[in-house]
């Protein structure tokens, strides 16, 4: 009976359970059917709650974790499988026999398929609960950026392989690359980092610079710009404590490829001169946590540090750094002549490659003659220690200087702070100290500065500061700039934040005395520097004291830079200052300044941020002043009538946040202030920053032809922030009558960086305002409009080029926007055109026509926002004979922003796309993975937003 009994229940596990399940598939199909309808739908709803999380994800700038990626990818998939089996729900429903019956076999291969679907729907929306779908992503730095300039040496490969083996290691976790100055250990850990992040071997690359003086804050707040961390703790001890908590936290974090380790962190401290107590800083070692570092001393490493790998970088061998040399001097060293001469010279430069490029490419254009002198001298210094050699490169490169001027500015460089140089400080400088000869403009001092600046950038004696009129220098040519200062021009001059425990007695000789934000022992009563020409002195020590005798001493002086001293009260010795020409008191708290006015030499005055509330009517004596920088004064609230007037010779004039009170001329009869009509007695005037609350104290025949540089802001609601650095700006909320006065109109033609607020009278901007088509703007910023119709209307103007350096074009609350191009323009209007943004212009239906399209080919970024009736990007004029098969080609586009636009269709009206209705304003959101929108219409219908007539490449969709 048992055999019988295990028989019978085979039998029907194996024949009648299946016959079961196969006949209720049949008869249960359309409850199959709904049923993964409703579980789709919920997928759906799913998928649109974690879109709107990384929506608001990307608006606070974070990264999205890689499997919410890999789910909605997923759930698209999903999606479209169950699309395409409802498509042959109707092959299903088909009956039998002259339909009597059901298919019984089709229905029971749909609702297989159905309840298949159904299941993975079902995990797949489970797997959609995520706690959270963005991560806070690190500053782009040293390891998310390619080295475009890397120099693959065949050499430093195995020193390369072996640093990434050792990080690899999880018995180590402190590694060293230690080398001589300019051997290129920065250069070598950077393509560490980027290596480190392409190989996954580290979550997070975090740079720091240490430098021969370490400032705890800055290394601090470097690698918390990194992990995008903010510290708010006001003691170093607090702000370290914040930094390891959020560097142990990193270390915590699982991510889904690594689930059975902690998440990795590799901190980057570069140049080290002695011991760094990590802990201070904030690092935990470690746990996830590596430290590389960088020292020019293996001890350092070694014994200061605790390092168990150290890695000697070593110079470069004679066949690469004589490849490395060719390439920087060019063709000129295959000339036989010559050849024997160049390799010699790229054997003196010992291997180091920032020497190897600056010898070269000074010798780059010289004939046989230099070469062979330039060897002699290389000769001269051929020591044993590889510091000689070092000094005798540089000392080549600087005798390459064509002229005593580029060897001044260079010298100069070598007194200031290496990592920011700012230009218009070496202009002020320069004028100072009247380096250039036979100059006796401003205008013509600029001019001569920025050549021998771009000369010395070409020589790689300066570097690029990035930023637009900042340069820098690296750490070995400013030490070598600074030594020759001091031993050619008697200059002392020390590193920044260098301690100085006693002033030496040397410096009755010295010409020039530089002290960059240096520790210093106080000043003396009086300094006894009888041949000094320049005083640098940044200080932020607020216990320094300036002893009111301070410069009885010094009156040969003619630069004094005194920026960040705490000065409440001038000293009575500056007025001994006979031969000043620049004075420099930046950010120094001022109060009484009426001394200045006694400085009758004085060619440049600087005060930037220095608290000053009234410009002393004494000012109006500097009849010589050529630049006066009030920028950052915002409390400054009085400047006597008359004052400014008297400044006939000045050039430029900086005002940036700063005065605002002009007095209107003729209807103020105890007028306390000055008026903007006192600038037009400023003949030479070719540099203004001012900002003009109310567009009716202007002055007819107000702004000069003279202006070559500007910055003007007029009408309220204005501010200074700088997205871009152009000379000219202009920002102006002005009416129809001031907008067509003559001044006005000439700078509009000038003008690199125009933003419009409140335009009234004005139907086209580029022929209302500039009817040459604003041949020199590059960016353009419009808003609050009520009466604009087009930016270009090609039927009212003559024919030309509109716009043709225009890069950016933002248009904002215009309400009677018709069209940016009405007709078809010019070919080349618009070419450079790489940035299109539009908010909230209800009448506009499209961006531009097919026409205008064709030259837009520079476009990288479009963004649309809150337009109503917005239906396409690119439209179709009536009657245009437009290829249909040509594709629209807009190949540099990289990001598309589309929100609020209930009426949008696609990209083209050249497409076949099916028109949609939206209930509400809902941000529509686009699938990278898909040529579709996803809409929250009632029937579920996506749009279609490309089609094969439409070419991006590499977009991103926001």
């Amino acid at each position: 009976m048992e055999i019988l009994s295990s028989i019978t229940s085979t039998v029907v596990e194996l024949l009648i359970v299946p016959i079961r399940r196969s006949v209720t598939r049949v008869f249960n199909y359309s409850r199959n059917v709904q049923s993964l309808k409703t579980h789709l739908e919920e997928l759906s709803d799913t998928k649109i709650r974690v879109l709107h999380s990384v929506e608001e994800a990307r608006n606070r700038i974070e990264d999205i974790e890689d499997d919410v990626g890999k789910w909605l990818a997923s759930v698209n998939v999903i999606t479209d499988k169950a699309s395409r089996v409802f498509e042959d729900e109707d092959k299903a429903k088909k009956r039998c026999f002259m339909g009597l019956f059901p298919n019984v076999t089709r229905r029971y291969k749909f609702s297989t398929k159905i309840e298949s679907i159904a299941e993975e729907v079902v995990k797949i929306n489970h797997r959609g609960r995520f706690d959270r779908v963005s991560y806070l992503p690190a500053r782009r730095g040293i390891g998310d950026r390619s080295l475009k300039d890397y120099e693959a040496f065949e050499s430093r490969r195995p020193v390369l392989d072996e640093i990434l083996e050792a990080l690899k290691d999880d018995d180590v976790d402190l590694v060293g690359v230690y080398g001589m100055a300019g051997v290129g250990k920065t250069t070598l850990v950077k393509k560490v980092a980027e290596q480190v992040k392409v190989g996954r071997i580290f979550d997070l690359v975090v740079p720091a610079v240490v430098s021969q003086t370490p400032n705890l804050r800055k290394i601090q707040g470097e690698i918390a710009d990194g992990l995008g961390l903010k510290l708010d703790a006001e003691t170093d001890s607090g702000r370290a404590d914040l930094l390891y908590k959020r560097l142990e936290s990193e270390t915590m974090l699982k991510s889904e490829k690594r689930l059975e380790s902690e998440r990795k962190v590799l901190v980057i401290l570069d140049d080290i001169w002695e011991r760094l107590e990590l802990e201070d800083v904030g690092i935990p070692s470690g746990r996830g946590c590596k430290i590389l570092m960088t020292s020019r001393d293996r001890n350092v490493l070694s014994r200061g540090m605790g390092t168990k790998k150290v890695f000697w970088l070593q110079v470069l061998p004679e066949n690469e750094a004589w490849n490395l040399f060719k390439k920087m001097a060019g063709d000129v060293v295959k000339y036989p002549d010559l050849q024997l001469v160049a390799v010699e010279i790229a054997k003196r430069c010992a291997g180091l490659p920032i020497l190897i490029v600056t010898v070269a490419r000074a010798l780059k254009d010289g004939d046989l003659s230099e070469w062979k002198d330039a060897l002699v001298r290389l000769k001269r210094f051929d020591k044993d220690e590889m510091d000689s050699r070092v000094c005798s490169a540089l000392e080549l490169s600087y005798d390459s200087l064509k002229g005593e001027e580029i060897k001044s500015v260079f010298l100069l460089c070598g007194q200031l702070e290496p990592h920011r140089i700012a230009i218009l400080d070496l202009l002020k400088y320069t004028v100072g100290l009247g380096l250039f000869k036979r100059i006796s403009t401003l205008e013509e001092a600029r001019n001569r500065l920025h050549r021998l600046v771009n000369d010395l950038k070409a020589s790689c004696l300066l570097l690029e500061g990035g930023a637009d009129g900042i340069v820098k220098m690296h750490d070995v040519v400013h030490g070598f700039a600074a030594f020759v200062a001091s031993r050619d021009h008697h200059v002392f001059t020390l590193a920044s934040g260098t301690v100085l425990k006693e002033w030496p007695a040397m410096l009755e000789q010295c010409s020039a005395i530089s002290l960059p934000r240096c520790k210093i022992p106080g000043l003396p009563e009086v300094l006894n520097f009888p041949k000094a020409e320049s005083f640098i002195l940044y200080n932020e020590d607020p216990s320094l004291k300036i002893p009111d005798s301070l410069f009885k001493g010094t009156k040969t002086l003619q630069l004094v830079d005194m920026t960040a001293v705490q000065l409440p009260t001038l000293p009575s010795s500056l007025q001994f200052l006979e031969k000043l020409q620049t004075l420099c008191l930046d950010s120094c708290g001022l109060k009484d300044i009426a001394m200045i006015g006694e400085l009758k030499m004085l060619k440049v005055l600087s005060l930037i941020d220095s608290n000053i509330v009234r410009l002393p009517r004494e000012i109006g004596q500097l009849t010589r002043l050529q630049l006066l920088d009030l920028s950052n004064n915002p409390r400054l609230e009085m400047i006597p009538p008359n004052v400014l007037s008297c400044l006939t010779q000045l050039e430029d004039l900086y005002m940036e946040n700063s005065f605002l009170q002009w007095r209107i001329e003729g209807l103020d009869s105890q007028r306390n202030n000055a008026s903007l009509a006192e600038l037009k007695y400023l003949p030479n005037l070719s540099t203004l920053y001012l900002h003009i609350t109310d567009p009716m104290i202007l002055p007819r025949d107000f702004f000069s032809k003279k202006l070559e540089r500007f910055k003007i802001l007029i009408g309220e609601g204005w501010d200074w922030s700088r997205k871009r650095e152009t000379s000219t700006t202009m920002k102006l909320k002005i009416s129809a009558s001031i907008q067509s006065e003559e001044g006005i109109q000439l700078l509009l033609k000038r003008t690199e960086d125009l933003h419009l607020d409140g335009l009234k009278g004005v139907k086209s901007v580029s022929y209302e305002l500039d009817g040459q088509g604003f041949p020199r703007l590059k960016h353009l910023h419009i808003q609050n409009s009520l009466e604009i119709r087009y930016i270009v209307d090609s039927t009212m103007l003559s024919p030309s080029i509109a716009f043709p350096l225009l890069e950016s074009l933002s248009l904002d609350n215009l309400n009677k926007l018709e069209k940016i191009g009405n007709s078809q323009p010019v070919a080349e209007s618009f070419s450079n055109l790489r940035i299109l943004k539009v908010e909230s212009c209800p009448m506009l239906k499209n961006l531009f026509s097919l026409h205008m399209e064709r030259g837009l080919l520079q476009l990288e970024e479009i963004s649309i926002i809150d337009c109503k009736i917005m239906e396409v990007i690119v439209a179709e004029e009536s009657g245009g004979q437009a290829d249909e098969d040509e594709a629209i080609k807009l190949t540099q586009l990289r990001t598309l922003t589309l929100e609020y636009l209930p009426e949008f269709t696609s990209v083209s009206s050249k497409s076949n796309a099916a028109s949609i209705s939206q209930t509400r304003p809902e941000p529509l959101i686009t699938d990278v993975g898909s040529n579709e929108i996803a809409s929250d219409n009632e029937l579920g219908t996506p749009m279609t937003l490309f089609n094969k007539k439409v070419c991006f490449i590499l977009m991103t969709m926001a």
